[in-house]
């Protein structure tokens, strides 16, 4: 250009320019990132002064590049001012490149503000330098040069903000492109002042050294370059992470929040910012979690803290701040959260928040689930337990159908018999059975129904009760399994079938019949051999198919010999290595057995299969009986047992009582129980008589056969009535007063009391009740036998009456006297059925002749039943209504046990002596 002296400053001039575009391109960048905020107007002020100062730059190297014969400090207020427009320059340029929105008006306008500045920088540090401009002869260039920096500041603008948005040069291309326009707009400015003014070009003011001053500049403005390319490098990478960072928190599917130190949010995703922000304010970078967390408590987000916000929030602000565990979190709008907080090396903390609502909802589905799998399991259960209760109910009826007291026949020594059932299930279809067919026969019979179970259980107790029904008429084993089969063929669409051993044996003579149909042979003892297995005619199964004549065998036993029976569910045991327990084995058990009585027996090989069998489940029902043999030896037993037979009247009861007595009193250690037995026979006899036939005008008998043995004497009572268990009558409460009592209940009180066994069973149509009284042991005396010269065998029921008087019809049973104002009634010999209505007939005279102190004396009277005592209680009674009083006194042994077996009531009416009587009932009145 033409005035220009230094073309170095020229240059200098032009790389400021492309160093001030630099500039303005890289700030403008990065105000455009997105993630500013605030910083924006930082970055804008930052860029006005650093583009400004490059810009001011531009023009005052360049003006020094013409050489100017003035110095540029002659006035610093044109100076300042040109400074802050190229500030203001500067600050348009990064705001409309930063900003650009693809509007052309915008950038036009905008480049016009900015070359309109750019102009005014140019001129005032013209001026600031005394550099004249005189616009009436250079107006037309001083125009022109305006409009070309003007247009040139537009072209810039546009220039940057273009290649801004489509980023399709490097930052040396933006910024050469710039530059050129900045420093052109400089030059075209100096056209006025060095072209045409007729200023001559001079060398450079003294004191400046221009050279120098350019290439520092230069130098400068480089090293600005350098350091804000690596600047800008960082940062875009830095951006480039950010975003990076964003997108990928806002694609986990967790809410995500980052707190600094202060507790401040730093960085959340979308999911976390609009749920925590909800309807109120959006969350922004900076708030406090307190802020956060109170506006969600407020607004009832979560249920926890409705009521409760300020204890709410100080618990969630102190788990927030000392992060352990996760925990769960459920708000209002049907959300559950998993929360876990942890601490960052700073001291900040990441809050991480995961949605299992989906989980929650599947472990209430669980959880609901397991309630109805509860229910039903419930249901089941009941249901299970129904049938195992019914089951059980099976259970018990059918060992009810079983006999199950043992010993069996405690009466009969001729035989020992034992027999013992484990089902595999509840109920099984095993069966034994055993009974007196008459006096001298004795039927026993053992089976196996095919299967177990229900089925089988029916199956076995039809065969069992046709057996002992057909058994009663039938002596033929044969005959008896003949008719059971066909009975069962009848209708039998499941095809069962049982196999039966059945046996009679003859207990006079040992002869045994028996029958085998299908089942198992038994093995058989002698006295001094050992167990060997019975062969005999052996038929098919009962029960498949009807019209079969089964066979019998007669088989003699002698004395000591024993028959051991028994079930498949024996011999087929197995264990794990699925063996058999077999023939063999059981034969073995039996040979080496030492058992001395039945009982032993069966208990070994119950034993022996079970340790065989180990843990292995039983698989079949397993069933044993056993039968000894002893046999009948007439000439030891003449003497030793007692039958006699009494019409069904009360009357008859004496007579029987006295035959008993003689009978008991051929034994010394006896005699001592016969009082015992003579209150155990009239208390038996009289409820046999007046329950056993209600309303039956019939003559019936009534059975009495006893026993007196080594330890013990036996009696049993057997009648034809109906059936009637006297041990199922409730004891009587000896706790109540006289007046709460009611009379009854003690005759069978005291049987169970004073006996040491006592039993009931229904048989044949028959009650059968049965006492035991052990023997009163003396260490001088031993058993001995009564003489059998005296008493014929059998013949007990055919002795004749005592000597002494018959009770009946002695003259005066009960005798009366006075004592003072005390009357004295003393029953004689006896006190029970016979001799208690004219005791209580001669009491009740009394107390209606106005007496009022009564002692009754026993110390005359043998026995006392609870005939006696109801008399007694009844006379206290009396006395109690009419204001009088009655004393007890005297008494043998048994009178006495009697007495206080019947309670403390009764005890306290007793004196010992009729001293001590007369005395107690005077002090009573």
């Amino acid at each position: 250009m033409l005035g220009m002296c230094d073309p170095l400053l020229g240059v200098s001039s032009l790389l400021l320019g492309g160093s001030a575009a630099y500039v303005i391109l890289s700030i403008a960048e990065r105000m455009r990132a997105p993630d500013q905020g605030p910083v924006r107007f930082r970055w804008l002020t930052i860029g006005a002064v650093a583009a400004g100062l490059e810009i001011w730059a531009i023009h005052y190297i360049g003006n020094l590049a013409f050489c100017p014969s003035v110095s540029a400090a002659q006035d610093s207020g044109l100076a300042v001012l040109s400074f802050l427009s190229a500030g203001a320059t500067g600050a348009v340029a990064v705001y409309l490149i930063s900003s650009h929105a693809d509007s052309r008006m915008r950038l036009i306008s905008g480049g016009m503000l900015m070359g309109g500045c750019m102009t005014l920088t140019h001129f005032a540090s013209m001026m600031a330098v005394h550099q004249p401009i005189d616009l009436q002869n250079d107006l037309f260039l001083f125009v022109l040069s305006t409009v070309g920096i003007v247009a040139l500041s537009i072209i810039g603008i546009v220039i940057g903000s273009w290649n801004i948005t489509h980023r399709n040069w490097r930052v040396t291309e933006k910024a050469s492109a710039m530059g050129l326009a900045l420093s052109g707009s400089h030059f075209i400015g100096m056209i006025p002042t060095y072209a045409m003014s007729g200023i001559a070009s001079s060398a450079p003011p003294p004191g400046i050294e221009v050279d120098l001053l350019a290439v520092v500049a230069v130098s400068l403005s480089t090293l600005l370059a350098i350091i804000d390319r690596q600047v800008t490098a960082a940062s875009s990478l830095a951006r480039d992470s950010h975003a990076r960072l964003i997108e990928a928190i806002e694609s986990v599917p967790q809410w995500f929040a980052l707190f600094d130190v202060d507790d401040r949010l730093v960085i959340c995703n979308r999911k976390y910012r609009e749920v925590m922000s909800g309807t109120g304010p959006e969350v922004q970078a900076g708030d406090s979690f307190e802020s956060i967390v109170l506006r969600t408590a407020e607004r009832g987000d979560i249920p926890a803290a409705i009521g409760k916000v300020e204890p709410w929030m100080h618990w969630r602000l102190d788990v927030h701040r000392n992060p352990v565990t996760p925990y769960i979190q459920y708000r209002s709008s049907g959300e559950w959260l998993q929360i876990n907080e942890r601490k960052t090396h700073d001291g900040g903390i990441v809050f991480i928040a995961t949605d299992i609502t989906a989980l929650k909802n599947a472990e209430q589905a669980a959880e609901d689930a397991n309630a109805r799998l509860a229910d039903s399991l419930a249901v089941v259960e009941a249901a299970k337990a129904r049938m195992q209760e019914e089951l059980n109910v099976g259970r018990d009826i059918q060992r009810s159908m079983l006999p199950r007291i043992f010993p069996a026949f405690p009466d009969r020594r001729e035989i020992e018999l034992y027999a013992v059932l484990e089902p595999a299930l509840e109920v099984g279809g095993d069966l034994y059975d055993f009974f007196l067919v008459d006096e001298h026969r004795l039927c026993f019979v053992i089976g196996d129904v095919s299967g177990n179970g229900v089925p089988a259980a029916l199956f076995m107790a039809m065969t069992k009760i046709m057996v002992k029904t057909l058994a009663a008429s039938d002596p033929s084993p044969a005959s008896i399994v003949t008719h059971v089969n066909d009975a069962l063929s009848a209708d039998n669409d499941s095809c069962m079938f049982v196999t039966l051993y059945l046996g009679i044996l003859n207990l006079r003579n040992g002869s045994l019949v028996t029958t085998n149909a299908g089942h198992n042979p038994p093995l058989l003892k002698r006295q001094d051999g050992q167990f060997e297995w019975l062969t005999g005619i052996n038929g098919p199964m009962v029960g498949p198919m009807a019209g079969i004549a089964f066979k019998e065998t007669t088989i003699q036993l002698g004395p000591g010999d024993e028959l051991f029976l028994y079930t498949d569910g024996v011999t087929e045991a197995d264990n794990r290595r699925r063996e058999l327990f077999g023939n063999d084995r059981l034969k073995s058990v039996l040979a080496k057995s030492q058992a001395v009585s039945v009982v032993n027996r069966l208990g070994e090989v119950m034993q022996a299969v079970r340790n065989f069998a180990g843990e292995v489940p039983q698989a079949d029902d397993i069933t044993m009986l056993g039968l000894r043999y002893h046999g009948v030896a007439p000439s030891d037993v003449a003497a030793r047992v007692f039958r006699r037979t009494m019409p069904n009247q009360l009357m008859a009861i004496p007579d029987l009582q006295m035959a008993f007595e003689q009978y008991v009193a051929q034994w010394e250690t006896a005699k001592p129980l016969i009082p015992t037995l003579n209150m155990a026979l009239d208390d038996l006899l009289n409820n046999v008589v007046q329950y056993a036939f209600p309303n039956d005008p019939t003559e019936h008998h009534i059975e009495v056969e006893g026993e007196v043995r080594d330890t013990c004497v036996i009696f049993t009572i057997m009648d034809d009535g109906i059936p009637f268990n006297p041990l199922t009558v409730a004891p009587p409460d000896l706790s109540l007063l006289l007046h709460e009592r009611e009379i009854g209940g003690l005759g069978i009180h005291l049987v169970r009391s004073m006996f040491d066994e006592v039993s009931y069973h229904r048989t044949v149509g028959r009650n059968v009740l049965t006492v035991k009284k052990q023997l009163v042991a003396k260490t001088s005396t031993t058993m001995k036998a009564p003489d059998k010269t005296e008493i014929r065998s059998f013949d007990v029921e055919r002795l004749p009456l005592p000597s002494h008087k018959d009770p009946r019809n002695i003259d005066k049973n009960v005798e009366s006297r006075r004592s003072g104002a005390v009357m004295i009634v003393t029953p004689q010999t006896r006190f029970d059925t016979n001799s208690a209505p004219e005791v209580e007939q001669i009491l009740m005279d009394h107390i209606g002749q106005g007496e009022r102190q009564i002692v009754l004396d026993l110390s005359r009277i043998s026995y006392i039943s609870s005939i006696g005592l109801r008399v007694i209680l009844k006379t206290a009674m009396a006395m109690t209504r009419t204001d009088g009083r009655v004393v007890v006194c005297g008494g043998n042994d048994h009178v006495r046990t009697v007495l206080q077996l019947s309670g403390a009531l009764m005890m306290s009416l007793y004196a010992s002596t009729l001293e001590e009587a007369l005395s107690k009932v005077q002090e009573l009145r």
